[in-house]
């Protein structure tokens, strides 16, 4: 019998790391366990930080909340690799605004 969606919750590389790791103390299957080395290889981000930066990405510049979150897990280098994200919103952002992008995207980067 196929399971019911109940809802649907966008999440980031670090989220789901963070959710496959607190079910790895239980067995995951074959799917669940390539996700996991998956995401433990590409996630740049603790869960909540990743987290914080969608927030903050969606509430200061309207973003979509799937363009933050590919921006979180990806976190561009520069501006350029910014706007190639941002091809998928409606709105046009300014230089300034793409540079105030890049400052809140570098504060959570390590």
């Amino acid at each position: 019998m196929p399971k019911k969606i109940i809802k649907e919750v966008l999440l980031t590389l670090p989220e789901v790391r963070q959710l496959l790791e607190e079910r790895s103390r239980e067995e995951l299957n074959y799917m669940q366990r390539i996700t996991l080395d998956y995401v433990s290889k590409f996630s740049k981000l603790p869960a909540e930080a990743a987290r914080q930066l969608v927030n903050e990405l969606t509430s200061a510049f309207g973003l979509k909340t799937e363009t933050a979150v590919q921006i979180a897990n990806i976190l561009p280098d520069t501006v350029h690799e910014l706007r190639v994200l941002l091809t998928t919103e409606s709105k046009t952002f300014t230089s300034d605004e793409l540079k105030r992008m890049m400052e809140v995207i570098k504060k959570y980067k390590k």
